[in-house]
């Protein structure tokens, strides 16, 4: 997934106007300066991108906590393979900040569906903070030499490592195809299915009903 989380990145980058597509840093930054300039229409379309990041995160939360029916890791990946399927029918003279929404709202639900693993928090669809951790982990292995941080610095090493194949993978697509080579990124994704269908489901959260026994006990 980290793999699928890198094409998208430089699919957005050189396909899509610059504007990154897999979080909000950026298209924030340019809400407020939009704002500030007094360019609504630019704007409005920024908000939107937002609203689609927000409906990600909101629409994988409440399925994974009342889910009746995929687990969440296979509707990520459904979701990113209709975003792939959007993205390549939208057309170039299309606002680069409209045509990513299938983008934003498929990259939030994988960032909630993909966030941990192997014990470690780790994004798949950014390498900011895998790259800090990397970083804390070398240091601290050649500081104390103790497993924990060779263990850490092997798991990030090898997420920094898969998400910049799939940027390389996703330059040549792009390059080779423009917009239509977002269907270089079905195979990254087709990668990962059969492990997540094998995985047993993860029990739904605890309800939280209200614990009465303390209520019965006084009233006997």
């Amino acid at each position: 997934m980290a793999a699928a989380g890198g094409f998208f990145g430089v699919y957005a980058l050189l396909v899509r106007g610059g504007t990154f597509g897999s979080s909000e840093t950026s298209n924030l930054i340019y809400l407020v300066v939009a704002g500030l300039d007094g360019t609504w229409g630019s704007a409005l379309v920024r908000l939107g991108g937002m609203a689609c990041y927000i409906t990600g995160i909101v629409f994988a939360v409440l399925w994974r906590r009342y889910r009746r029916g995929p687990r969440l890791q296979v509707l990520s990946i459904a979701a990113d393979l209709a975003a792939c399927a959007l993205l390549a029918l939208v057309p170039a003279e299309t606002d680069p900040v409209l045509a990513l929404y299938p983008m934003f709202f498929a990259t939030a639900v994988q960032w909630v569906a993909y966030s941990q693993a192997a014990g470690y928090n780790c994004a798949t669809i950014f390498s900011t903070n895998n790259l800090r951790q990397f970083t804390e982990g070398v240091t601290e292995y050649l500081c104390t030499r103790e497993a924990e941080p060779l263990r850490k610095l092997r798991f990030y090493g090898g997420t920094l490592a898969c998400f910049h194949l799939g940027v390389a993978w996703g330059w040549w697509c792009t390059g080779r195809w423009g917009i239509g080579g977002i269907w270089g990124c079905v195979p990254l994704l087709a990668i990962p299915l059969p492990a997540v269908l094998r995985r047993p489901p993860s029990p739904l959260p605890p309800s939280r009903e209200p614990d009465t026994s303390q209520q019965r006990g006084a009233s006997r």
